[in-house]
């Protein structure tokens, strides 16, 4: 039986062990070469890395079988969830050595016009306005925290590492970068950024 043919969560449900198992061993093989053909320009993945990305993503895959509604192929749907689990993952080795300090020393430097490259908030002929309306909001209406917290959202750190390093829970983290989205949107807004800017500015 090929793979297009196998019916991937009845398989992976199957009471018989042998049936079970083969299944797993085969979603695991297609998670690992979709893995390896994804991520085969990064210079920073290894086979261990895609090894590791594979294993974790077939354990989340079958946590949330019952989560497929059909309305892809299965192994789109396994995929999808391989590349979140693979480059989140990335997203934190990438930010795994950086301190608390370090990161609220960024976040006291965002005026800095190398803190904030231009290309991350458009290339229209409002970018000069909006980046200088950012950046002043950024300095003068969040708090400390706010501002190493949403530096860390805009180099796309993981959330729960922005949590972590903080010292903070994920309810008070989500809150403090709600507030923040908040006051910075505001901001904008009376500064007569049209809500387009604002989305593709920052994700608001």
């Amino acid at each position: 039986m090929t793979q297009n043919e196998i019916n991937w969560p009845a398989a992976l449900r199957a009471t018989d062990s042998g049936e079970q198992a083969a299944a797993v061993r085969a979603l695991r093989d297609v998670l690992h070469n979709g893995l390896r053909i994804a991520l085969n320009s990064r210079s920073d993945v290894s086979e261990a890395h895609l090894e590791d990305f594979a294993q974790e993503s077939l354990l989340r895959v079958l946590d949330r079988l019952d989560q497929f509604q059909g309305r892809s192929k299965f192994t789109t749907w396994a995929q999808a969830i391989a590349l979140n689990v693979a480059f989140t993952e990335l997203r934190r080795k990438r930010w795994q050595d950086v301190s608390l300090d370090a990161l609220m020393a960024d976040g006291e430097r965002l005026t800095e016009p190398a803190m904030i490259a231009d290309d991350v908030l458009g290339a229209d002929e409002d970018r000069t306005r909006l980046v200088a309306t950012l950046r002043h909001a950024i300095e003068n209406d969040l708090t400390p925290k706010q501002r190493a917290a949403i530096l860390g959202e805009l180099r796309e750190m993981p959330f729960d590492q922005i949590v972590e390093m903080l010292g903070t829970s994920r309810s008070a983290g989500y809150k403090m970068l709600h507030d923040a989205r908040r006051a910075l949107k505001q901001r904008l807004h009376e500064a007569g950024i049209t809500g387009a800017d604002i989305q593709n500015a920052f994700n608001l």
